[in-house]
């Protein structure tokens, strides 16, 4: 005696379509959080003489998807009497040492220490924050 049953896979096809946006919505907040932090960590060490290069450290997500890209930056135009240069650039890129007396603790590599000592920790968190997404829709 044969035997039927009907299998419905409507909701595995619907998560199936699902999982894409919600893998790269939670990989973007989770690369929005390293930014903000690695933002955060550079701004504190950055060297401090008028503030005019700590508010120009900044935060850019690009692209979507598997083609996101985030990145933290800076920018400190300066006049000098040779006309404007970039304060930034040339701290981090030229000069690279500072010995500044008036903020002990700040670097002229702003950007690359948060960076080198918190890179696979935040590579972490933003796995943490996908997994988490995925496994509240049934991953």
């Amino acid at each position: 005696m044969a035997r039927a049953f009907e299998l419905d896979l409507a909701q595995f096809e619907r998560a199936l379509r699902e999982i894409p946006e919600v893998t790269f919505a939670a990989a973007k907040r989770g690369i929005h959080d390293a930014l903000d932090e690695w933002k955060r960590e550079s701004t504190d060490i950055a060297p401090l003489d008028k503030g005019t290069l700590r508010r120009g450290i900044d935060k850019h997500v690009d692209g979507d998807g598997a083609d996101m890209v985030g990145e933290v930056s800076a920018v400190a135009i300066e006049d000098s009497g040779n006309g404007r240069f970039n304060y930034a650039y040339y701290l981090h890129e030229v000069k690279g040492t500072i010995a500044n007396p008036t903020t002990p603790g700040t670097e002229a590599k702003f950007l690359d220490i948060p960076a080198e000592q918190n890179g696979k920790k935040w590579v972490r968190e933003i796995e943490s924050e996908i997994a988490a997404e995925t496994k509240k829709h049934g991953w």
